[in-house]
């Protein structure tokens, strides 16, 4: 991809002036360690650093060969989805370097081109911190024809194509999903939902800002809070279940003229969705 190609995709120039709250950039609660801004001029702290060391030299001692352009904060990110257990991060450090080193994860072919082309995944608009928008119509998406490997192989490239395109070092690290399911069961959501989320998570560390579920059925509002009893308090926050009486909400984290009207928003609804709009001011 031309980087030029997609240079109205940028982060607007105000973004530059955003000054984030210390806890927004990190945090730590109990013996739980949070990190959502990872570029730009912060800095890392001691107890970061440290593990930084320990890590690199396990890395050394197993005589893992890194990416050519591996940085400091790739071994950080690492180091968080491994929640600080050295021995933890050494296995998603191979998973991500595997992932990393598969070119079908970060090519476009022509059925994940119809796929965004048919709306099923896009971005448009962001909220108030410039944080881009990405929505993922679960309800629409035929689990026979999309299986959970298209499905990692998708998100993998689109998601990678808004952290380049989209985001801004320092500034806007991060994204907000909003996942509509109309009413669809738990078994109506994409087939390996749980492996597509883990593998997300995983390559795209810090990233998710906050999730929007919409209209959940009473299934899927059950298995979550099922699995919510196993959430820290930050992963809980993350995620908000908004049904057609409190769909207005979104409007509190998205402007309405960076919103389309089925949700609300000042905005026709999009008949085109990729290469990705941009809202008009």
């Amino acid at each position: 991809m031309d980087q030029s190609e997609y240079s109205y995709l940028q982060c607007p120039a105000q973004a530059a002036a955003i000054q984030h709250e210390q806890l927004y950039i990190r945090k730590t609660e109990k013996d739980k360690q949070y990190r959502k801004i990872f570029g730009g001029d912060v800095q890392y702290d001691q107890f970061e650093i440290q593990h930084i060391k320990l890590l690199e030299e396990e890395i050394q001692k197993k005589g893992i060969k890194l990416p050519e352009n591996w940085t400091q904060t790739d071994t950080l990110k690492i180091i968080y989805n491994g929640k600080f257990k050295i021995k933890d991060c050494i296995e998603r450090l191979i998973a991500h370097i595997t992932w990393r080193a598969n070119p079908n994860m970060h090519n476009l072919n022509k059925q994940m081109q119809e796929f965004l082309e048919a709306g099923f995944l896009y971005t448009f608009g962001r909220d108030y911190q410039f944080r881009p928008i990405i929505y993922l119509e679960a309800y629409r998406i035929d689990q026979k024809k999309y299986p959970k490997d298209f499905m990692i192989q998708t998100l993998s490239f689109f998601l990678g194509f808004v952290k380049k395109h989209m985001m801004m070092p320092g500034k806007v690290e991060n994204w907000i999903c909003v996942i509509d399911t109309k009413d669809i069961g738990v078994f109506g959501l994409p087939s390996g939902l749980g492996d597509i989320i883990k593998t997300m998570a995983l390559n795209f560390v810090g990233c998710l800002h906050k999730m929007y579920v919409l209209n959940p059925s009473t299934g899927v509002d059950l298995s979550w809070k099922a699995g919510a009893a196993f959430m820290d308090d930050e992963s809980k926050s993350k995620n908000v279940f908004l049904t057609k009486k409190t769909l207005e909400k979104l409007k509190e984290a998205i402007p309405q003229d960076q919103l389309e009207k089925k949700y609300l928003g000042n905005v026709d609804n999009l008949t085109q969705f990729w290469p990705p709009q941009v809202a008009k001011k």
